[in-house]
């Protein structure tokens, strides 16, 4: 229960019962779960009997009393689950590993804004700084920028995500190792946020918003030297030799959205295609939860530091630990193609589209320029047999 409102501003002791309640939460339990329930489902048997969220005797008694009243509530058989496919499930884990994976990146890109700014920690909540904080995600990422201009921005960082008592001998090799791993997901998120070649966020958005993606697993595409024969054939080797690159040979996520500005000029439509490759996906994500975890748990540290007989439900969560050494980005990524964009319109201002199609790494963008008529139907030719491409 809460009091009722006493003016126009939290008092000191709101601010303290609402960080109560929301430093006592485990964000990085949250994101933990949520990576194990995909890598479950990733490796199910739709046919199976065995429920990949329920390894115990009592998690299947439960699970069996929760799919049990899913059934009723629907008046269906006491058996009743949702028809489903391997199809369907490899493109709903692509689909929500993706989305999994932005929630946590605005998740640490809006904690670290927030906190970066505090200056009374006493008097201020880190639950209103973060539920009154700006909507747009590129006014966050200007203030947290801006936060972070300073020459003291690494230390300022590192205590963020540093325990205090960790802290009271400075900056060890390895602690400053585990902050710059931090900090390097950090700017990983950021780059999934704003700012790529691709629309990484806007695919985002069509997920929360409606759907509007298709997920697919039947795309492959890879780039060749060798053109098709006149005869519309080409060898299956030429396809798999080593100068074959594939770009598509994972789930894909096309997003239909209109283009950003470009010098201040709206674009037209775009079609963006981007490959996921769930495992590195997912790896992505548990990074990037990890480093919120770690100064989630700072916070509420700071939060309930000096405070007696609180009651078991209060308290700061567990630390996640550091990150010594690594991965960085560069070490789950690689080198692998982030995905393929198509302007579909021109602008609508006139005036030729000023973002070209192309392949778009994460560091780098190779436009195409499509020359000729397309051969759209080329056969892969075997030394046994022929099938339709």
């Amino acid at each position: 229960m809460y009091q009722p409102p006493t003016g126009p501003d939290l008092t000191a002791e709101q601010c303290q019962e609402l960080d109560d309640t929301f430093l006592s939460s485990d964000p990085y339990g949250y994101f933990s779960a949520r990576i194990g329930m995909m890598l479950w489902w990733a490796e199910s048997e739709v046919d199976s009997d065995e429920h990949p969220l329920a390894a115990s005797a009592d998690e299947q008694q439960h699970a069996t009393e929760t799919r049990g009243r899913f059934a009723c509530l629907l008046g269906r058989p006491v058996d009743f689950m949702p028809e489903t496919s391997p199809r369907s499930i490899a493109t709903q884990v692509a689909t929500d590993a993706y989305a999994l994976r932005h929630h946590a990146a605005e998740s640490l890109v809006r904690l670290t804004a927030a906190l970066s700014q505090r200056t009374n920690v006493a008097e201020t909540c880190v639950w209103v700084a973060l539920s009154a904080g700006p909507n747009q995600l590129d006014q966050v990422i200007s203030q947290l920028r801006e936060s972070f201009s300073s020459a003291e921005a690494p230390m300022q960082f590192a205590r963020l995500v540093l325990r205090e008592q960790d802290l009271q001998n400075g900056m060890t090799e390895q602690l400053t190792s585990a902050s710059n791993v931090f900090a390097g997901w950090l700017e990983f998120a950021i780059d999934l946020l704003v700012g790529h070649e691709l629309q990484l966020n806007a695919a985002h958005n069509k997920v929360k918003h409606g759907l509007s993606v298709r997920a697919r697993d039947d795309l492959k595409v890879s780039f060749v030297t060798t053109p098709p024969s006149p005869d519309g054939t080409i060898p299956v080797g030429v396809l798999t030799g080593p100068d074959a690159v594939d770009i598509f040979d994972r789930p894909v996520i096309e997003v239909l959205a209109q283009a950003p500005k470009v010098d201040g000029h709206r674009q037209g439509l775009e079609l963006t295609q981007l490959r996921v490759d769930v495992p590195a996906v997912l790896a992505e994500a548990y990074m990037i939860a990890w480093a919120h975890g770690a100064m989630f748990h700072v916070a509420s540290t700071n939060h309930f530091e000096g405070r007696v007989d609180l009651p078991d439900y209060l308290g700061a969560p567990a630390h996640p630990g550091y990150p010594v050494g690594g991965p960085h980005p560069d070490h789950v990524s690689g080198k692998a193609p982030v995905g393929m964009r198509f302007p579909l319109t021109t602008p609508p201002g006139g005036g030729p589209a000023k973002r070209p199609a192309g392949i778009a790494f994460r560091d780098s963008f190779i436009p195409l320029i499509f020359t000729g008529d397309a051969m759209r139907n080329v056969r892969v030719v075997t030394d046994e047999a022929t099938e339709e491409a």
